[in-house]
């Protein structure tokens, strides 16, 4: 027992930096910092956040506390937490001053203002600035757990996102290839689809009508809101969900899935659905909210049926022909070859680098046409999405939403 606890001892210096020996009496530690160590600063332009000193007593005296900047703990805590954050360049942040002050009769300090500046941040790269206590005075301890913040930089990207009111969809027509066996897309051994969605014309009730597909194949893997059976237009269904080594999804073991949250309308989601080859997850928002073990295979996303041919392919915003489409805005829609993980989810909702490794095809649906009316593959692979039907443009749309 004494062997784990001083390891965990171990870990929790090693993470926080902090020079005080643990104390387990009256203690200091940074605001918010208790559950999680984690801060999450949201910089839109020139945005500030401040940090604040909390105290397990109310102090007698003026405790003086100092803080600053701790760069040096970021490795460690990449390698321990698997994350891969950068450090925010020294000009695009800036803190005013290095202490604060606990008065006399309060349990919290005055703030430290740390201020950034969104114009020298990157987007899609996740940043990230260890804040620490050096030292404090007043006759207290530091609580050693939560005595470094790691200030999670999120620059807010403000862009157009497309906006369908049914009768529209996006064909990618080289998913087809010449035949499906040809297609990218024909029998992936791992895969990530995802998206955000704002939906709208979700009700609680049940009918064919209000069927609401965001994308995918009909019979094989489609994201819709609603059945039209059994699950109301107000949750999401991952339909069918085929995964075997059969090219006929009706000969494929299922593991079909329905999201418990019930979903609002004009609100912003980010959805996905992750196979590794053995297992499938799928994620709300960055939440593994459903795992299923599967018996392997491939997901076959070129080929379809249903009495509009097999070479009815993957589309973004309608399902089974034409016979329903997609109502409301998405933005962000990406298809991998690769399983990603969920820290990777997490961190790449608003953008990812188009060349990242397995990558294989990426719509931002931000507004940038091509000449022929189609919106740009960012991966360079050509798969460009090619409207059908009258879409719309929703500007100032933020992400994180």
């Amino acid at each position: 027992m004494k062997k784990y606890l001083f390891l965990s001892l171990s870990l929790i210096l090693a993470l926080s930096g902090c020079k005080e020996a643990p104390d387990f009496g009256d203690s200091v530690f940074i605001t918010g910092t208790l559950g999680l160590n984690t801060i999450r600063f949201a910089i839109d332009g020139t945005s500030s956040m401040g940090i604040t000193v909390s105290s397990s007593a109310k102090a007698t005296e003026p405790v003086q506390i100092e803080i600053a900047p701790a760069p040096e703990l970021l490795d460690a805590y990449n390698k321990n937490m698997e994350r891969n954050y950068q450090l925010p360049a020294s000009d695009a942040y800036s803190v005013g001053g290095t202490t604060v002050t606990i008065s006399p009769g309060k349990s919290v300090s005055s703030a430290l203002e740390l201020t950034a500046d969104g114009n020298k941040l990157k987007d899609g790269v996740s940043y990230c600035l260890p804040v620490t206590i050096k030292s404090v005075n007043g006759g207290l301890g530091i609580l050693q757990s939560s005595c470094t913040a790691y200030i999670m930089f999120t620059k807010v990207i403000t862009s157009k996102v497309v906006q369908m009111r049914g009768g529209a969809s996006f064909e990618i027509p080289t998913f087809a290839g010449k035949n499906a066996t040809e297609s990218p897309i024909y029998a992936m051994n791992q895969m990530t689809l995802e998206c955000k969605v704002r939906p709208s014309n979700l009700s609680s009730q049940i009918a064919e009508s209000l069927i609401n597909p965001i994308m995918g194949s009909h019979e094989s893997l489609l994201l819709r809101f609603g059945d039209g059976s059994n699950i109301p237009s107000n949750k999401l269904n991952f339909a069918k969900v085929s995964i075997g080594t059969n090219y006929h999804p009706d000969n494929k073991p299922h593991y079909e899935s329905t999201f418990e949250e019930t979903f609002e309308n004009d609100n912003w989601y980010h959805v996905a659905v992750v196979y590794d080859g053995s297992t499938v997850r799928f994620y709300l928002n960055g939440n593994l909210e459903i795992e299923k073990s599967t018996t392997g295979g491939q997901i076959n996303l070129a080929m379809s049926y249903g009495g509009h041919g097999w070479d009815d392919t993957f589309a973004i915003g309608r399902s089974y022909g034409n016979h329903w489409t997609f109502k409301g805005c998405l933005s962000e829609v990406r298809l991998w070859n690769v399983a990603r993980s969920q820290s990777q989810l997490e961190e790449g909702m608003c953008y990812v680098d188009p060349t990242t490794e397995g990558l294989l095809a990426y719509w931002r649906f931000n507004g940038q046409l091509q000449d022929d009316g189609s919106v740009l593959d960012e991966t360079g692979h050509g798969h460009n999405a090619h409207p059908k039907g009258n879409i719309y443009w929703l500007e100032n749309q933020k992400c994180p939403f």
